[in-house]
C-alpha cells in the first residue's frame, strides 16, 4: 500500500536521532553533526511535544463544533431514514480522510497532532458507520472484522503507534469472542492465545526482515512488544484463574485445571525473557521479562501472602534499589557484552559509513604557496616567493 508521508523525510528523522545520539555522547565534533544533518534534509512541519497536544486538541475542539454544527442541517434531512445516524458518520469519516490527505501533502504534517486527530476521528466515524448500517445486530466478532478491515490498511499508510496498539487489541479480541463461543473454548482460550501471541510476534519478525526502511518501524516495535505481553499473560496462573471466574460467572474464583502448567508458565516465561534480553542485548525482552517478574510476584502473593502488604513492599523495593544500585557499579565496565552506560546502535552501518565518507570528512587544505614571482625567472627558486 501507499505510504502516505514521505518515507524519505521519515527515514531521515530515524538518521538524524542516531546523529544527534553520536553528538551528545561526544563521538562527533558541532561541525560534523552540522554537516551530517544537511546531508538528511527533513521537510515535514515538526514542533514540540507540547505543541503538538495542543494542535491535537484544538483539532478536535474545531472539528467536533464545525462538523457539530453541520450536524443540526443533516439531521433534519437523515433523521426520518433508519440509517441516519450511519449516513452521517460516513460523511464525517469522508470529510476527515479529505482533511487528513489534503494537510498531509500540502502542509506536511508528520504526527503533528493535527494528522493524528483527524486520523482517529476518521477511524473511528468510519466505524460508526458500519455499527450503523448493520443496526447493531451483527455478532460481536464480525465487528472485530470490521475494525481490522479498517484498521489495517491505516497501520500500513499511516504507521501510527496508537493504531497498531488498538490493532492488535483488536486482534486478540477477534480470537477470544469466537473461542469463548463453545464451552470446550472456554477451557483452551489461554494456550489459543499463546499461540496466537507467538504467531503474530514471528509474523512482525519476518515483516520486519522484510521490510527495507524505517517508516513502519514504531508500529513493529509495538505489536511486538504487545505480543511478548499477551504471551506472558496468557498463560499467568492469576489472569487464567480470574478469567475462567468470569467467563464461567462464578462469584469467587476457584482451583483451576492445570494449575501447575500455569504456575509453571508464571515463573519460566519471565526468567526466560530476562535471559535471552540479556544474551542477545534485546531490551524489548529484557523490560517485558522484568514486567513480567514483578506481576509473578504479584500473582504469587494473591493467593500465597506472607508478609503484611506494607513490608513486603518496603522488603523487595529496599532489594530492588540494592540490587540496581550493585549492578549500576559493577557494569560501568563492560562484563559479558553487558554495560551500565549508554551505547549506540550497530543497526545503521551505512548511514555511518555515509557520514564517515562524506559528512566527516576533513576539508581539503588550501594551498597557500604562491609559485611564480620569485627572484630567480619567476620560478620561486629564490630566497622569497
Amino acid at each position: 500500500m501507499k505510504k502516505a508521508y514521505n518515507e524519505t523525510w521519515v527515514e531521515n528523522i530515524n538518521k538524524q536521532e542516531i546523529i544527534d545520539d553520536w553528538y551528545f555522547r561526544k563521538l562527533i565534533s558541532d561541525e560534523q553533526r552540522k554537516e551530517a544533518i544537511q546531508a538528511f534534509p527533513v521537510g515535514f512541519h515538526q514542533s514540540n511535544s507540547f505543541v503538538k497536544i495542543g494542535l491535537f486538541l484544538f483539532t478536535c475542539i474545531v472539528a467536533s463544533a464545525s462538523l457539530g454544527f453541520v450536524s443540526l442541517f443533516l439531521f433534519e434531512i437523515f433523521s426520518e431514514s433508519r440509517f441516519g445516524f450511519a449516513i452521517i458518520s460516513l460523511i464525517y469519516s469522508v470529510v476527515f480522510l479529505y482533511f487528513l490527505e489534503y494537510f498531509i501533502k500540502k502542509n506536511n504534517f508528520y504526527r503533528s497532532g493535527v494528522d493524528n486527530a483527524l486520523l482517529y476521528a476518521m477511524l473511528s466515524a468510519a466505524f460508526g458507520a458500519f455499527v450503523g448500517f448493520t443496526n447493531y445486530d451483527f455478532q460481536a466478532w464480525i465487528y472485530c472484522v470490521i475494525a481490522l478491515v479498517l484498521l489495517i490498511p491505516a497501520v500500513l499508510r499511516y504507521a501510527d503507534p496508537l493504531v497498531a496498539f488498538v490493532s492488535y487489541i483488536v486482534w486478540l479480541t477477534l480470537w477470544f469472542v469466537v473461542v469463548t463461543e463453545n464451552p470446550i473454548g472456554k477451557v483452551i482460550i489461554p494456550f489459543v492465545l499463546m499461540i496466537i501471541s507467538a504467531g503474530t510476534y514471528f509474523f512482525v519478525k519476518l515483516w520486519q526482515e522484510k521490510s527495507i526502511s524505517v517508516y513502519h518501524d514504531e508500529c513493529q516495535n509495538i505489536i511486538e512488544i504487545l505480543a511478548l505481553a499477551s504471551f506472558y499473560l496468557g498463560g499467568n496462573y492469576l489472569i487464567v484463574r480470574e478469567g475462567n471466574a468470569l467467563l464461567n460467572n462464578l462469584g469467587t474464583s476457584v482451583q483451576i485445571d492445570y494449575a501447575a502448567l500455569f504456575y509453571f508458565f508464571s515463573t519460566v516465561i519471565p526468567i526466560a525473557y530476562i535471559i535471552y534480553g540479556l544474551r542477545k542485548h534485546n531490551r524489548k525482552f529484557l523490560l517485558v521479562g522484568i514486567g513480567a517478574a514483578a506481576f509473578s510476584i504479584f500473582t504469587y502473593r494473591q493467593y500465597f501472602s506472607v508478609l503484611p502488604l506494607e513490608w513486603a513492599m518496603s522488603i523487595g523495593g529496599g532489594l530492588l534499589v540494592a540490587f540496581c544500585v550493585w549492578a549500576i557499579r559493577v557494569l560501568k565496565s563492560p562484563k559479558f557484552g553487558l554495560t551500565s552506560e549508554a551505547m549506540g546502535t550497530n543497526e545503521y552501518k551505512n548511514l555511518e559509513a555515509f557520514i564517515v565518507n562524506q559528512a566527516m570528512q576533513q576539508p581539503n587544505q588550501p594551498n597557500k604557496t604562491d609559485f611564480g614571482k620569485g627572484s630567480f625567472g619567476g620560478g620561486g627558486a629564490g630566497s622569497d616567493y
